[in-house]
């Protein structure tokens, strides 16, 4: 009797700890990021595949701005840094300063100016998962997107 009773608590406390921790489990989800004073917050989803380990994302900041003949580049980096207290991933764009690198050629005086996107100097791919976000922080100025790169097939 007394051993067939413990048998019964055993399987509810292990039955009971199995649903606690499955119902307690959350997927990692924008809201879980904190708020940066100053920065905007882009969140980006990416597909499940079946070779994501084979996969890198760019991620993409830039500006629309008035254009000559000069090639312009803007300023500041992509710095990756961790969610306090969950290890997942987040990017921030540190020293960007408004302004870029320029060729500072000397244009024609009849060669009109024109719109173009100008793009944050990145050269870095980073890590595919679908199980995280992709959040990245920035400038609120700064329009942010991002490129998966994949092998051919």
């Amino acid at each position: 009797m007394k051993n067939s009773l413990w048998l019964s608590v055993g399987a509810l406390m292990l039955t009971g700890c199995s649903a606690m921790s499955a119902a307690d489990y959350t997927k990692p989800s924008a809201e879980m990021y904190p708020q940066i004073d100053g920065l905007a917050r882009h969140v980006f989803y990416v597909d499940p595949t079946n070779n994501e380990h084979d996969k890198r994302i760019e991620i993409i900041a830039g500006k629309e701005m008035m254009l000559d003949c000069n090639g312009l580049q803007l300023s500041g980096q992509i710095v990756e840094h961790d969610l306090k207290g969950w290890g997942y991933t987040y990017y921030q764009i540190e020293g960007y300063t408004g302004s870029g690198a320029s060729t500072l050629m000397a244009c024609p005086a009849d060669q009109p100016k024109t719109k173009g996107f100008v793009k944050l100097y990145n050269k870095d791919l980073y890590r595919y998962n679908s199980k995280l976000p992709v959040v990245v922080y920035a400038p609120a100025e700064l329009d942010v997107s991002i490129r998966v790169w994949a092998p051919e097939s």
